[in-house]
């Protein structure tokens, strides 16, 4: 019997191993890498084969690009066979012999791959320009000659050494930016903190124009850091700073450039706390910058950059006419004397320093200086203090007081630089071609459904800050989402926010009717009562670990009939005013808001299923938590009689589950298709619901901020990523 069964066991075994393939067989990976552009091969390239696998990819083989590009690469079952991974999911990795990734297919797996295998790999031409690979300079005709012409040294002799050889530079560059990139290649790797390029660098700069006005966006480009002002007999040896950039982030760095917009006076006197009075043309600017999707580098420092300086998303329109994702760093520039001991001389100054901006170290100690070199190309330095670090910055010190040191070089460039900064510098992400202009945003997305005449406590200051927060804003649920995360960040039950919200509230449109599915979003809860403690909003801290199980996604509304309205609500409501029967949707979607659903059946709270193509449709399962929808006054005292759309759950025989049995929700409409509401609860718990009582005898209060919104509303709401926890 034992051995019969030893007999099927080795059987079994057997078959297990001719299914998982024959580890001696071979395969082969064939193909060419050649250039998009010119379709011509590309030789002594590094081709990688890995085998995608869960969690660790398997390195098939590798081999080097022969004349025309071609390679092959053979490679055993072994070098990837498991008993659950029978064909290997192939893709190709291409790099430089020194490491530098140039393409990968790993978005484009080849899936089951069979014995022998072809690929045709392409690579553009600014990429292997980019890494030095190919790096033939434009036809010469088609550069516009003004962008060869370095006119800050027009009328400059050549007795002076360094013009001289800046110009010798030139010769036989397509222009001048292609000079600027031949100083960053010799600086790569420099040790020397007085290297050759840095002192032609700073000729250019002492030679450069002071412009009294710089407008608009900018591409930016690192030419060159430096260690500070070193004078001792390390300086030749110790630029640690520009070692650690070139070896790192050189090649794929996260900043690409600024833009300067005119500052009101008021604004411009707020962010200098009164000093700057703008008596010459002063500007509000902020920095750009740019994730690199092959580069787990530039990926890193981006994330550490959002996190460190609080970047935003550059807004939808930026992005796609200028190709960068994250903006933050601001300043403020105009025409001054430079604050560098070195720099006798007017510049255009890049001021980080102001409190108001909120910049953080190393970059509320910064102050860069730009001039312009040629029609439209600037040349900056970087300039930080490195004396009383500790102190509040205040500008009527002498700069030497902060004793400001040179940290490197960079450059600024407009649009006429474009296609030049395309080619030499393509991980600028500028897009190739103008990218289709983002579609006009709705109308019904800008604007605001307020009540005429207004019928609530309103405040035309508050009002006047909620206009003025719009600007920059694509639509009005980006504002909310604003609010709503300054809220979350921010735990402080005197916010401003909170004002603003109320504002808007108040300034609503109170619906006739409401109907059909309205998809929900939270903006923020408000501590009340007993949970507001310390003046901070405890109930919107505790969210954040709550928030993971809700499956709550919006509510529905329709026609309830009299007889049925009267006996729910025991013949109270007459039904005069259109009124509707509401409930709240629960989608049950995840292991987590499954149990939360068994739980409120558990707890015999009154739940339905939704129909089959409710789920389809809206992806919600489950309707719960059932209210009656009218038109009502506000029984928050602090609306002074507001007009609003009410959703009673109060009655008794909806069998609402505590808390919610205390709530009365309130809705007006801010703009078409979206909704603000505010939770009201009674905090007089132990008074029976009694609807001719006078409200205030609840002692309502406002425990948070929602939104209600139709499927246009929430198209974007997706976009932006604006609660997306129930969605």
């Amino acid at each position: 019997m034992m051995g019969k069964v030893k007999t099927q066991l080795r059987h079994l075994l057997m078959g297990v191993l001719r299914k998982s393939g024959d580890p001696q067989k071979s395969f082969r990976i064939s193909g060419q890498v050649r250039e998009v552009e010119s379709e011509a091969g590309l030789p002594n390239l590094v081709v990688s084969a890995f085998d995608k696998d869960l969690l660790f990819d398997d390195l098939l083989g590798e081999v080097v690009s022969g004349e025309n590009g071609n390679f092959q690469l053979t490679y055993e079952g072994r070098a990837f066979q498991e008993i659950f991974d029978q064909q290997p999911d192939i893709y190709l990795r291409i790099k430089t012999q020194d490491g530098r990734i140039l393409h990968t297919t790993e978005n484009n797996v080849r899936c089951e791959a069979g014995k022998e295998e072809h690929f045709t790999v392409e690579i553009p031409h600014d990429t292997l320009v980019e890494a030095g690979l190919g790096a033939t300079p434009a036809p010469a005709e088609t550069i516009p000659e003004k962008l060869k012409i370095l006119t800050c040294l027009e009328g400059k002799s050549d007795d002076d050494p360094l013009v001289a050889a800046i110009r010798r530079d030139l010769e036989g560059k397509s222009s001048v930016l292609e000079l600027m990139k031949s100083y960053l290649h010799e600086l790569e790797g420099e040790s020397d903190n007085n290297a050759p390029p840095f002192a032609k660098l700073a000729k250019l700069f002492q030679c450069g124009i002071t412009p009294d006005r710089v407008e608009g966006h900018h591409y930016g480009v690192t030419v060159g850091l430096r260690t500070g002002d070193k004078k001792d007999v390390w300086a030749d040896y110790s630029n640690l700073l520009s070692l650690v950039w070139s070896t790192s982030l050189g090649k794929v760095p996260p900043w690409v450039g600024k833009t300067f917009k005119t500052v009101s006076s008021d604004e411009l006197k707020y962010s200098t706390e009164g000093f700057e009075q703008g008596v010459v043309p002063t500007y509000l600017g902020i920095n750009h910058f740019n994730e690199i999707e092959d580069s787990p580098l530039n990926i890193i420092s981006v994330l550490f950059l959002t996190f460190w300086m609080n970047l935003n998303d550059a807004p939808e329109g930026e992005r796609a006419q200028y190709g960068y994702e994250k903006i933050g760093g601001q300043f403020i520039a105009k025409r001054a004397r430079s604050v560098y001991h070195a720099s006798d001389r007017d510049v255009f100054q890049l001021n980080y320093r102001w409190s108001r901006l909120a910049n953080i170290p190393p970059l509320k100690y910064l102050i860069d200086e730009i001039v312009e070199i040629a029609g439209g190309l600037y040349l900056g330095q970087l300039l930080f203090a490195t004396k009383r670090l500790l102190s509040e910055y205040d500008p009527k010190l002498p700069d030497t007081e902060y004793d400001y040191e040179h940290f490197g070089y960079f450059l600024l460039m407009d649009d006429m630089w474009k296609a030049e900064a395309r080619r030499l510098f393509p991980y600028i992400g500028i897009p190739y071609a103008a990218r289709p202009k983002p579609a006009l945003v709705p109308e019904e997305f800008v604007t605001f459904t307020f009540a005429a005449p207004p019928d609530g406590n309103c405040n035309d200051h508050v009002l006047a800050e909620i206009y003025e927060d719009m600007k920059g804003k694509e639509t009005i649920i980006d504002l909310l989402k604003l609010y709503s995360d300054e809220l979350k960040e921010h735990p402080d039950m005197d916010s401003p926010y909170f004002a603003k919200l109320h504002e808007l509230f108040n300034r609503g449109k109170c619906p006739e009717m409401m109907q059909g599915f309205l998809r929900g979003a939270l903006i923020s809860f408000r501590s009340e009562g007993l949970l507001k403690v310390f003046d901070l909003n405890i109930l919107n801290m505790a969210w954040g670990l709550a928030r993971l199980f809700t499956p709550w996604t919006g509510k529905t509304f329709e026609d309830i009939d009299l007889e049925r309205l009267r006996e729910l609500t025991d013949g109270s409501e007459p039904g005069e005013l259109p009124t509707f029967w509401g409930a709240n949707t629960y989608s049950l979607r995840t292991t987590r808001k499954k149990i939360v659903g068994q739980a409120m059946k558990v707890a015999g709270i009154w739940t339905e299923e939704s129909t089959s193509e409710e789920k389809r449709s809206f992806g919600y399962d489950l309707k719960s938590f059932f209210f009656i929808g009218r038109q009502a006054i506000s029984v928050n005292v602090d609306n002074q009689g507001k007009r609003i759309f009410q959703f009673n759950y109060r009655w008794p025989k909806l069998r609402t589950f505590p808390p919610d049995n205390f709530c009365l929700d309130e809705v007006v409409q801010i703009a078409e298709g979206l909704y603000l509401g505010e939770l009201m609860y009674a905090t007089e718990l132990f008074q029976e619901y009694d609807p001719t009582k006078d409200p205030s005898e609840y002692k309502y209060r406002n425990f948070g901020y929602f939104l209600l919104m139709d499927e246009n509303w929430h198209k974007r709401r997706l976009k932006i990523g604006f609660d997306l926890d129930n969605t």
